[in-house]
């Protein structure tokens, strides 16, 4: 077996270790780590490292010595290039690069596949690691990117709902006040902008306007509109709504984003707008509020009115051509991490609402909803990845279609409605994986994962809550 001619000697407790360093490419402090919910112990998360998504793996887990405390300030990551593809492994320490010389090597004839060998080197031996022997192919190969395309060639679409006598809204708050908006308007629900450019000489409800991907968009505040005192553009709450009239686009600031929900058209009354200008169009009466439906006419002038810029129509056009691809996502929080659902799997996002438990159920099965007449499980999504739950005024219930049933999922808050381009995405290789992919987002700053609804409950699962 051909030994290395320099290794990089590392720490792991109180033992040391060398690994050649022809495949080392990098030794870091360690940075934020994303971790990825059900995966097996050896695999702490993901990095984002020159734009790059990579999988980091703690080397003791793997040797069964403990685990390395990613808090103290000698431990290192080290980015290994492996069958093309690069991965990180967490150490204790890194200590120094050796020449070695070949007459202090001895080769490990034992089976084991973790140590091919030991080194002789002061008063101690060094461990020698391959890392292509212990490292799985899986824990490579899970985020590299593949193409959009390819993924979907192999996944099955869930659609939405087929009830035709339902529309869908989203909901939000103005000044202690519900309102709704036809979600066939909405293009996106993002946070509000670091920066938003004043724009001399506008009407007072027009904040400015900001760029997204490459495009200026016109905001406005729509408690302004509606003649309510000004949204606070600091408080967490607050979101921005992108809507969307064909190709022209403007934004509106709305205080709290409450839910997105179908709503049945029979019970959508009709009135005189108090406002003027036509601005709403319908009440709609749930057993807590009465929400005000805002005029789709209203919202469409006021977009054509203000639009700064028209969409490219022959980047529209590519798209079309599957050429360069935008996804829609549902991005909520569990604690201080974010994930992703598609958009095309979620039926609704509804505030949360009184939970009916099951006695003898999964610890991760909250209970049921009534649901417009329907039953519904509720999943705790935080107990069933491994996270802490606390129910709070922010959590929401996500409800998606999973092995043709509906199931809700209970989520800290739901932060984005958003559509991501491709070249931010990284889509994992394995299907079977929970993780669909990895999307990266302010320079690395902002990491989602996007989740497989349909592999996160198992048809076993599924059918036991059923029968409870």
């Amino acid at each position: 077996m051909k030994i290395a001619e320099t290794i990089l000697q590392i720490r792991l407790g109180k033992e040391f270790f060398g690994i050649d360093s022809d495949i080392s490419n990098q030794i870091l402090r360690i940075p934020p780590i994303t971790p990825i919910p059900l995966s097996q112990e050896s695999t702490k998360g993901i990095i984002v490292l020159n734009g790059k998504i990579v999988p980091v793996v703690d080397l003791k887990v793997i040797l069964r010595i403990g685990s390395v405390d990613v808090n103290k300030e000698e431990s290192r990551i080290i980015t290994l290039k492996i069958k093309d593809e690069e991965i990180a492994i967490l150490v204790d320490e890194v200590i120094d690069a050796i020449n070695l010389n070949p007459s202090n090597y001895e080769e490990n004839i034992s089976s084991d596949d973790f140590i091919t060998g030991f080194y002789k080197y002061d008063k101690y031996l060094i461990q020698m690691i391959e890392p292509k022997n212990i490292i799985k192919e899986e824990m490579i190969t899970s985020f590299s990117p593949v193409k959009i395309e390819d993924m979907y060639d192999e996944e099955h679409k869930i659609t939405k709902s087929e009830n035709l006598n339902t529309n869908r809204y989203l909901f939000f708050k103005a000044k202690n006040e519900y309102f709704a908006i036809d979600i066939e308007l909405v293009a996106e629900l993002i946070f509000v902008p670091k920066e938003i450019t004043p724009i001399a000489g506008s009407v007072s409800s027009n904040l400015g306007a900001i760029t997204l991907r490459e495009e200026v968009i016109d905001v406005f505040d729509f408690n302004l509109l509606f003649n309510f005192e000004k949204v606070k553009l600091k408080d967490e709450k607050t979101r921005v709504l992108i809507l969307k009239n064909e190709n022209k686009k403007l934004a509106i600031c709305v205080e709290s984003i409450e839910e997105i929900k179908d709503i049945d058209t029979s019970k959508i009354e009709n009135i005189k707008d108090s406002f003027g200008d036509n601005k709403l169009e319908s009440l709609y009466k749930d057993k807590k509020s009465i929400i005000s439906i805002v005029n789709k006419s209203y919202l469409r002038d006021l977009i054509d009115k203000y639009s700064v810029s028209k969409v490219d129509v022959s980047k529209e056009e590519k798209q079309d051509n599957g050429s360069e691809n935008m996804r829609e996502l549902a991005v909520f929080a569990i604690g201080n991490e974010e994930f992703a659902f598609d958009i095309e799997g979620v039926q609704e996002i509804i505030t949360y609402q009184e939970v009916t438990p099951l006695p003898e159920s999964n610890e991760f099965v909250e209970g049921v909803i009534n649901l417009r007449g329907s039953i519904i499980p509720v999943v705790n999504l935080p107990k069933k990845l491994g996270f802490d739950s606390n129910i709070t005024e922010k959590s929401k219930i996500v409800v998606c279609i999973t092995e043709g049933e509906k199931v809700g999922f209970l989520v800290d808050d739901v932060n984005d409605i958003m559509f991501i381009e491709d070249n931010f995405v990284s889509v994992s290789k394995n299907f079977e994986n929970l993780v669909k992919s990895t999307i990266s987002l302010d320079s690395g700053k902002r990491v989602i994962l996007e989740i497989r609804i349909e592999k996160i409950i198992s048809a076993e699962e599924l059918q036991s809550m059923k029968e409870e």
